[in-house]
């Protein structure tokens, strides 16, 4: 996590937050980054890095989503998945062999052409101990990759993978270049593909990019210069966007959102998906290793309440397992209903007929676990289950509680690939297995999913999922919310991307 170079108790102090909006443009300097006639302002929380490959943050991604290009994106309104700097791709029979030729005379900012050796240099380098990329664990069914000729590479995998191109969708799978140091000069002025290149990079400040002329999508992008500025508390970055110091902010919470929708000068988007805040629970620990105990919680949950109180109903409804409607997999298993007297009957035969009394840790500074975690304890309180809150930043959030406390709520990101989540968070072994969930029959029907070709059973094993987890599982999710932003009405074509990766190569004036 970068520290902040700008409070906000500080800024107040200063400026008694009259003129909030011109101080901020006198602080980051916005007056001498030159023409603005085709230059847009973009509002970022500071950024942990910008190297491909490692990244940690949605700043990163909006930044990395810019000057570098990516294997496929989603595009548009709709989210439509597409190629990107591949040109065409096909598969084995038994999805363990999968070909991508690339783009002919794509160049990387310092000149050198893009050819298979980039792109199997780029997943070698994420699959590589040393690295420590984020993204290894979506490459782990990689066996070997070829450099078939000097556009074509061809991934070679142990067990089949019939969704294996949705790996690519990360934002962590950014192509980069074999002969460029990203370790040294990748800090300050790393290379990509992308439409803009980087100018100046003066970090938890500014960034400046510019147009890249030798893009290989004809037409794009359509702005001349692209700026950066490093403001810590989204509040501050909306009253900028409000007074037009700014013409994007890209990631606000759901009041923030329903705030922007309401002021005419603002035009407010947002992309559903499959992010969620999970309520976990410790099935290996008194009293949530009682299959009664879990589902007497998800009893409690009013389920719409929950969606209209803490994101003001811009999201989907949950139903306990992370296949949010946006996943073709997803099966309508119906919304359970709040049953407070069910609640009170499963406790009582779970031997808490007297209540029980619990402590619910979450991070206060990222949505929405704050008011997920607020409205569960509302809900709960009937049916005699007292939750105690215990919020905390991040940083001690996920030192402390996390994958140790009995009872957690974390904040998740959308994957494009919904079966990452479910090796993550819900096979015994997974990583992050934040209830400590073991159950050998649902790991069985994950790996079935990750590797039937035939879409019919595939689906089966998706919908066994889906029963397992809303049944017996370790998790309330009762909602998913969405990638909320907006941007000024100075420009037009300016989408949010579920996957966090920044579409800023269509943005123009309107």
């Amino acid at each position: 996590m970068s520290k902040d170079k700008i409070t906000r108790r500080k800024f107040l102090k200063k400026s008694a937050f009259v003129g909030a909006v011109g101080a901020f443009s006198s602080v980051f300097g916005f007056s001498s980054f030159g023409s603005q006639d085709k230059v847009a302002k973009v509002a970022l929380r500071p950024t942990s890095g910008i190297i491909p490959g490692l990244l940690y943050d949605s700043p990163g991604a909006d930044i990395c989503g810019s000057y570098c290009d990516y294997m496929f994106r989603l595009k548009g309104p709709e989210q439509k998945r597409e190629p990107s700097l591949v040109e065409n791709y096909t598969s084995s029979a038994d999805k363990k062999k999968w070909t991508f030729k690339v783009h002919e005379g794509v160049k990387f900012h310092h000149g050198t052409e893009l050819t298979s050796k980039d792109v199997a240099y780029t997943f070698r380098r994420i699959l590589a101990p040393d690295v420590g990329s984020p993204a290894k664990t979506l490459f782990s069914n990689v066996k070997e990759i070829e450099e078939v000729d000097k556009y074509t590479v061809r991934f070679h995998l142990k067990k089949p993978g019939p969704s294996f191109p949705l790996e690519f969708f990360d934002y962590n799978t950014a192509v980069v270049a074999h002969d460029f140091d990203y370790s040294g000069k990748g800090k300050k002025k790393p290379t990509g593909t992308g439409a803009f290149k980087i100018k100046k990079y003066v970090p938890g400040e500014k960034l400046i990019m510019e147009r890249n002329p030798d893009y290989f999508r004809p037409g794009l992008p359509k702005m001349d210069e692209l700026h950066f500025t490093f403001v810590p508390e989204v509040e501050t970055q909306v009253l900028m966007l409000i007074s037009g110091d700014v013409d994007v902010v890209s990631f606000v919470n759901s009041q923030q959102f329903k705030r922007l929708k309401n002021n005419s000068n603002v035009s407010a988007n947002m992309a559903t998906g499959g992010m969620q805040a999970p309520i976990s629970m410790r099935t290996d620990k008194p009293p949530f290793d009682d299959e009664r105990v879990r589902k007497a919680m998800k009893y409690c949950v009013d389920r719409q309440s929950m969606l209209d109180s803490a994101l003001y109903g811009y999201g989907e409804i949950g139903h306990d397992h992370p296949v949010a409607p946006v996943y073709e997999w997803h099966k309508d298993l119906g919304t359970r209903e709040r049953n407070i007297q069910k609640a009170k009957s499963l406790l009582k035969e779970a031997g808490y007929g007297n209540g029980l009394d619990v402590t619910l840790y979450y991070t206060n500074n990222a949505d929405p676990a704050p008011a997920v975690a607020l409205n569960l304890q509302r809900m709960a309180r009937p049916a005699g289950i007292n939750i105690k809150l215990q919020g905390s930043t991040s940083d001690v959030y996920y030192s402390k509680y996390w994958l140790k406390a009995n009872l957690t709520c974390t904040p998740w990101a959308h994957r494009e690939n919904v079966l990452d989540v479910l090796k993550l968070a819900y096979m015994s072994d997974g990583p992050w297995n934040e209830g400590h969930y073991k159950n050998p029959e649902l790991d069985k029907h994950i790996e079935a999913a990750s590797t039937t070709v035939d879409t019919e059973k595939r689906q089966k094993h998706f919908d066994a999922i889906q029963e397992t987890l809303r049944e017996d599982g370790p998790a309330v999710i009762p909602v998913h919310q969405a990638r909320y932003g907006g941007h000024n009405k100075r420009v037009k074509d300016v989408w949010r991307v579920r996957t966090s990766i920044a579409e800023f190569r269509h943005m123009q004036l309107a």
